[in-house]
Order: structure tokens, then C-alpha cells, then sequence
């Protein structure tokens, strides 16, 4: 134990110094070596290739390409017209086409980041052209990326399932009635801001004729096809997982030459900007292998595990300090980091509890993503910083309102498992 508190302090340490969070592990757990002169050094490469090796991580690059595709073939416009003509006639009309343009795009793309940098200009431009502050327009915006993570597909649902062996499948459908509610209570903000502030009452209200609302929908029906592609594949059994990641990367593609948006150039950088992000994202993974084994042969999982035990033996009540410490680790470290990190010490807590695996991803995924928007260093505030051309601590305090509907929404679901589990339990035995 005294090795892991040693490694865990020197994390910390480099965290706090600014260090990537990959070579922070990293240099973390070569120190295993120097404290433990008799770990054999052929254990490095076996922990990190090993827990690389997983058929189901091949859909990581896939939906991450999948996305990036998508918003390469011009279907941001597409869909934020569609939101607009269904929502737009509503108080705040322009502010809640743009939560419900987010939860029509994680359809599609995945990711948070994803949302808020391709989805996110396409309404910072709408919003500021309709008369909203760039502040509201680029908090909003930042809050509603939330829920990119939640609605399938979802790449952080992905390498919650390979870290952690649970079904990808499960996952997806997991996820669907969560991702509604948290765009609902975004829009439930909106309306509440709208009708009872004075600045809400301003904004205007874009009413789309029924004839251009069809004609919106038609624009946006293929783009729309995404996921009924993805979860009917996999439901009925005609694809798994990894290969309906590959099938959304053709469609995306062929969408992108129908629509006369995909060049050769578009697709050069999509490409690149997909191996880059993917090598990031497997090289956190070798060395997060490594980190998590050193951590559970300290026997840290055991200890979290019996002080939580001891503090509550509720269900709801492990949940609950199961999201607040998501929540704060959220807030510093990226998703898939956090996940890779966190997955092997509090897993064996929710079995020791006999909590329902699918019910906890959901709720510490959702926790996770909450984190993205939460200051100090939430991820989304400094992408969002970057594309409305404002100071981050703007951003944080445009966003931070809607902490307070993403908070009631992530209690819902630790309260009323149904919510995650129902749609699952339709499909699976």
C-alpha cells in the first residue's frame, strides 16, 4: 500500500505541474520498478499491449472516424434547420433548436468534443445572427455537448465496455433515455429563462412554416438514418458493435458525395485528424493498462471498496458518492482518460454491491461528461473558449447554470435505475 500511495502522490504531483495526463501515469508507474527491484521489466510491454488487445476497441477509431465523417459531409446545417423548424416556435426558440440539434448530432458523432467543435459553430453563428449574447450562445452550446457522450453511439461507451467487458450493445440502448432527459432539462432551463428573465423575454421567436419544416426534415431525413443503421445492425444481430462502426464510416462517406461537401482535401484531414486523435487515445490506453494493474496488485480497489462499504451499504447512497467523485475527477482529467483510470478501482466496489453494471456505466459516464463543462479545466469550456473567440472563464460562467439541470437529471437516473436499465432489458435477456 505504501508503494500505491507513493505512485498516486507523484500523479497528483505531475497533474498539478501541468503534465499530460499519459506521461503522468506513465512516469507514475515506471516508478513501480525502482520501489519494486524485483518486478521483472518484461511486464511493461505484456500490460500495455495487453490491454490493447480487444476486438471491441477497433470500434473506438471507427466511431470516432464515423463522426468526423459526418460532420465533413455537411449535415450540421442540415440538422440545425430541421431543430429549428420543430422547436424554433417555442419562448427561446433559436436556444432550444440548439439543445435539440445536439441530441439529433450525438446520434452521429459520438463525442463531446465533436458537438461543440463542428455542431457548436453552425450555432454560435445562428444564435448571435437571432440576437443572443455570444456568452449565452457559447455557454448553451458548451452544455448541450453534454450530451454527446450519453446518446449511441457513444465512444466513451466504447472504451467504458472494452476496459470493462460489458456489452457495447447494452450500452447504446443504455443510454438513449438519459441522453433525452438531459437535452429536456436543458431546454426546460431554457424555456424557464425565457419566460421569467428579462433577458429571456427578449429573444425572439422564429416560427418555420409547416411546408419548410417537411422540407427541413427531407434535407436531414438520410443524416437522421444514422443511428436506426447503427443500433438496428447490432440489435439484429446482422453487425456487431466494431462492424457498425465501419458500415457509419460508409455512410457518412457516401452521404458527403451525395451532398457534393466531401473533397478529396476534407477527407485527407479527417483522416488525419482521426489517427492523431486515435493514437492519443491508445496510448493513453497501454499505459492506463499498466497504471491500474500497479494500483490493484497495491490492493487499492480492495481499500476503496471496504471505506465505501463501510460508509454506506445503500445502493443509491454508493452511487451517489460514485458520481461525485466523477464529477471531480471529470473536471480535470479527459472521459476516456477518467474512465481507464477510474473503471478498475471502483468496479469491483459495484459488484461488491451488487449494483446492476449497466445502471452504474450510465451513471458514471454521465457523471464523467458533467465534469467536461465543470470548472477548473472542464475540456468543453476551453474548446468552446477557442471556437466563440471569448475568454474561458466567460465560457465557465455562461455554462455553469446548467450544472443545475444536468445535476437533477444525473440524480433522476441514480433514483429510478429504469430509466437506464428499461430499454436494455427489452432487447437482452
Amino acid at each position: 500500500m505504501t508503494i500505491v500511495i507513493a505512485l498516486i502522490g507523484l500523479f497528483l504531483i505531475l497533474m498539478v505541474l501541468g503534465v499530460p495526463i499519459a506521461f503522468a501515469m506513465g512516469v507514475s508507474t515506471l516508478s513501480y520498478l525502482f520501489l519494486n527491484p524485483s518486478a521483472p521489466i518484461e511486464i511493461i510491454s505484456h500490460r500495455m499491449t495487453g490491454s490493447l488487445f480487444s476486438f471491441i476497441l477497433l470500434a473506438l477509431p471507427a466511431f470516432l472516424l464515423s463522426g468526423r465523417m459526418m460532420n465533413s459531409a455537411g449535415v450540421t446545417d442540415r440538422i440545425f434547420d430541421f431543430a429549428v423548424g420543430l422547436v424554433g416556435r417555442f419562448p427561446g426558440g433559436i436556444a432550444h433548436s440548439n439543445a435539440l440539434a445536439s441530441m439529433l448530432f450525438a446520434s452521429m458523432s459520438g463525442t463531446a468534443i465533436g458537438d461543440t467543435g463542428g455542431l457548436g459553430q453552425v450555432e454560435l453563428k445562428m444564435m448571435k445572427k437571432a440576437g443572443y449574447t455570444t456568452d449565452f450562445a457559447a455557454g448553451l452550446t458548451a452544455a448541450s455537448s453534454v450530451i454527446g457522450p450519453i446518446i449511441p453511439p457513444s465512444v466513451v461507451m466504447v472504451v467504458l465496455g472494452a476496459s470493462a467487458e460489458i456489452s457495447i450493445g447494452r450500452l447504446f440502448l443504455a443510454g438513449i433515455i438519459p441522453g433525452i432527459l438531459c437535452g429536456l432539462s436543458i431546454m426546460g432551463f431554457v424555456y424557464w429563462k425565457a419566460k421569467y428573465t428579462e433577458e429571456g423575454r427578449s429573444w425572439p421567436i422564429t416560427r418555420v412554416p409547416s411546408a419548410q419544416v417537411l422540407k427541413s426534415f427531407l434535407r436531414a431525413f438520410f443524416p437522421l438514418l444514422t443511428p436506426v443503421i447503427i443500433l438496428g445492425g447490432i440489435l439484429l444481430g446482422v453487425v456487431t458493435p466494431t462492424e457498425a462502426a465501419v458500415l457509419a464510416i460508409d455512410y457518412a462517406i457516401i452521404l458527403g458525395i451525395v451532398y457534393k461537401e466531401l473533397t478529396l482535401r476534407k477527407l485527407w484531414d479527417t483522416l488525419k485528424d482521426v489517427v492523431e486523435m486515435t493514437g492519443v487515445f491508445m496510448f493513453i490506453f497501454a499505459i492506463a493498462g499498466f497504471f491500474s494493474w500497479v494500483l490493484t496488485l497495491g490492493g487499492l480497489p480492495q481499500l476503496i471498496a471496504q471505506t465505501l462499504t463501510g460508509i454506506t451499504t445503500s445502493e443509491v447512497g454508493l452511487l451517489i458518492i460514485i458520481a461525485l467523485m466523477a464529477l471531480a475527477v471529470g473536471a480535470f482529467l479527459d472521459t476516456t482518460a477518467a474512465i481507464l483510470l477510474m473503471t478498475p478501482i471502483i468496479l469491483p466496489v459495484v459488484h461488491m454491491a451488487g449494483i446492476d453494471v449497466i445502471h452504474f456505466s450510465v451513471v458514471f459516464i454521465l457523471a464523467l461528461v458533467i465534469g467536461i463543462i465543470t470548472p477548473p479545466f472542464g475540456i468543453c469550456l476551453f474548446v468552446m473558449s477557442d471556437v466563440a473567440k471569448i475568454s474561458v472563464s466567460r465560457v465557465t460562467r455562461a455554462a455553469a447554470p446548467y450544472l443545475i439541470p444536468l445535476g437533477i437529471t444525473l440524480l433522476l437516473i441514480i433514483l429510478f435505475p429504469q430509466l437506464a436499465t428499461w430499454i436494455p432489458s427489452l432487447f437482452f435477456n
